[in-house]
């Protein structure tokens, strides 16, 4: 009976946390202000039943008590101002437990890696790695926390791509998410990548803690969006570290039309360029001069295709083909006394050709290694001898390299290697990642070429995660990108077999999800 009150104040706070993590509205706003006032009122009636038994004379009751209702009712507050900055990883493991219902140790592994992020030691990392490895299958809280662990090494780039990858993951835990959100948006706000903070927020891709709700509007009003100044004030108020997020109010100003230049009256008078000498604008040195250019600046799409295009307008040149004879003559043929055979230019027969293929190799070699370092697709070429070996070297390079990666992935299914599932989470991203940036510059047809290799090794590898490791979330995760990449290339067989694997309900600790 005296304990009634809590139960309805506990149940309108959680259902008010829910509420708000669907919404980017003002009902956000809303069910901030219901949640805040369930916990204060929760707060409120546990101190005053503490308060009592105290004057009784039942004060390791009120201290219970205390620990058990006030405790996780400030939890966020306790573990942001509190644990995280004395690095307490085991008190932020339990609280963060004390405040879930379902699955309570993801929500502390993860409070607990976020401690420990704020205060990195080497026994805090390994009390991490050994609670992390105990839990079976992979899920949300795992990669949450070890992306949270490779921030406290300062490598933002894994924990960014760790926490990127969640969206991939089938088992859902919304506070969880939450925090992994947050992470990203303050991630975003430091590398200044506006942009890519209001995609995520046009796409709601995470659950918006407060903190992460004004930094998403911040960066919707930077970027042109819908969000006013008032809006922005009152996810201000909401947030926590309010005089440290004072001065964004400032930058978040909407961007204005673009000033244009004003023009600079010049009393010089014209000077006459005088054209240069043909010489000058033969295509050989062009050629060279393209080629450096690449070499020794930033390599885009638009100076390779200019290199390339340069080479086999200069190797296609009759006057380059003149001038290679002559040197051919002058270095293989003695006074006429050779016997070697001579073409019709009197060099040596087949030397033009030989010296021509050399060039070509040497500069698609070159071009070619600038590509890959770049990351950069071949041109369209018209059929020159460097844009086509170029193209050639590309693409098979490339499948190369992922076939062979794959090759390696899936050979640990007879070689019976075992590895922590987090490892396993990680050298998927890690093929997938270069999978993607060998199709983004290879094109349709490398995808064509490299999904058939992809697919058979992934099929295995998923089945084998399956049914052997148990490691549902993951073969899930892989059995939907071959799906997806099956719809990419047309593959009807593919298609049909990665449907039927994606629809597979997964279980998960949250619940079996039926995508």
């Amino acid at each position: 009976m005296y304990a009634l009150p809590y139960l309805i104040f506990m149940r309108i706070h959680r259902a008010a946390l829910d509420a708000r993590r669907r919404d980017r509205t003002w009902r956000y706003f809303a069910w901030s202000v219901v949640a805040g006032t369930t916990a204060a009122l929760l707060v409120a009636v546990t101190l005053a039943l503490a308060a009592t038994f105290v004057r009784v004379g039942w004060w390791p009751l009120a201290l219970a008590i205390v620990v058990l209702f006030v405790v996780p009712a400030l939890q966020p507050i306790v573990q942001r101002r509190v644990l995280v900055r004395l690095g307490a990883v085991r008190a932020a493991y339990w609280i963060g437990r004390s405040v879930a219902i379902r699955d309570s140790e993801a929500l502390g592994l993860v409070c607990a890696a976020w401690a420990h992020a704020g205060r990195p030691t080497p026994a805090g990392e390994a009390w991490l790695a050994a609670r992390r490895d105990r839990r079976a299958p992979l899920g949300d809280a795992e990669i949450t926390a070890t992306a949270l662990v490779a921030a406290a090494r300062c490598d933002h780039a894994t924990a960014r791509d760790l926490l990127r990858s969640l969206e991939r993951v089938v088992e859902v835990h919304p506070a969880v998410r939450e925090l992994a959100g947050e992470w990203l948006a303050c991630d975003c706000v430091a590398r200044g990548a506006w942009d890519e903070l209001a995609a995520d927020a046009r796409a709601a891709r995470w659950p918006a803690t407060s903190l992460a709700y004004l930094l998403e509007g911040v960066a919707l009003r930077r970027t042109g969006g819908d969000v006013s100044r008032a809006d922005l004030i009152a996810r201000w108020l909401l947030a926590p570290h309010r005089r440290a997020t004072y001065a964004l109010l400032a930058i978040a100003a909407p961007p204005g039309p673009p000033v244009p230049p004003v023009p600079i009256e010049s009393t010089a008078e014209p000077v006459e360029v005088e054209d240069p000498a043909p010489g000058e604008r033969a295509s050989w040195p062009r050629a060279i001069a393209s080629h450096l250019e690449l070499v020794t600046g930033t390599a885009s799409s638009r100076s390779l295709a200019h290199a390339v295009r340069a080479w086999d307008a200069a190797l296609g040149d009759d006057a380059i083909r003149t001038w290679l004879a002559r040197r051919a003559l002058e270095l293989g043929v003695d006074d006429g006394a050779s016997s070697t055979p001579l073409d019709d230019t009197g060099a040596p027969l087949g030397a033009v050709d030989r010296a021509l293929r050399a060039v070509a190799r040497a500069a698609a070699d070159e071009l070619a290694r600038i590509a890959d370092a770049a990351a950069l697709g071949a041109p369209l070429t018209t059929g020159g001898p460097v844009g086509d070996a170029l193209a050639r070297q590309l693409r098979h390079g490339r499948l190369d390299s992922l076939e062979a990666g794959f090759t390696r992935w899936a050979e640990r299914r007879s070689t019976g290697e075992v590895r922590a599932p987090i490892d396993e989470w990680r050298e998927w991203c890690a093929l997938r990642a270069a999978y993607d940036a060998a199709i983004a510059a290879g094109g349709l047809e490398l995808r064509r070429l490299a999904f058939p290799h992809a697919y058979t090794t992934g099929t295995q590898m998923a089945a084998w995660l399956w049914n052997t490791r148990k490691e549902y979330a993951l073969s899930h995760a892989i059995s939907s990108w071959l799906l997806a990449e099956a719809l990419a290339v047309g593959d009807s067989e593919a298609i049909d077999v990665c449907t039927r694997n994606a629809r597979l309900a997964v279980p998960t600790r949250m619940g079996t999800v039926k995508p």
